[in-house]
């Protein structure tokens, strides 16, 4: 998925046309850029579970330059979760009501991909 994939997703849950908003699409990198960072830890426990090593190393961000680009995250974890939080950043100072339901979703769909913490199991007599 690009950028601009991703920017159109933003305004459809908006209600958005791109001819009246062309100033949100200066801003939407910089956006998606702030959602790869936030992201991060999500999509590199991604990794580990499909290369199956807990030990797989951290894969630092790389932002993007502009909407043209692939999103070098998950597919599905980038459509499931991210519309929902470039929407949110993208009319966060217009309107907070839709800002804190997006954010919701955003925050909700990204716990779907959020790892689990393994902890050994003891036994009654320890």
């Amino acid at each position: 998925m690009t950028g601009r994939q991703l920017y159109e997703q933003a305004l459809v849950l908006l209600g958005l046309e791109k001819e009246d908003v062309d100033y949100l699409e200066k801003m939407a990198t910089g956006c998606i850029n702030q959602l790869l960072y936030d992201r991060n830890y999500e999509q590199n426990a991604l990794l580990r579970v499909r290369q199956n090593c807990a030990a797989a190393g951290e894969r630092p961000v790389v932002p993007m330059d502009n909407l043209e680009e692939e999103i070098p995250y998950d597919e599905r974890f980038v459509q499931e979760c991210f519309p929902y939080g470039l929407a949110a950043l993208l009319i966060a100072e217009d309107d907070r009501t839709m800002f804190n339901w997006l954010m919701s979703e955003y925050e909700q769909h990204a716990a779907y991909y959020a790892p689990c913490t393994e902890t050994p199991i003891r036994g009654m007599d320890e």
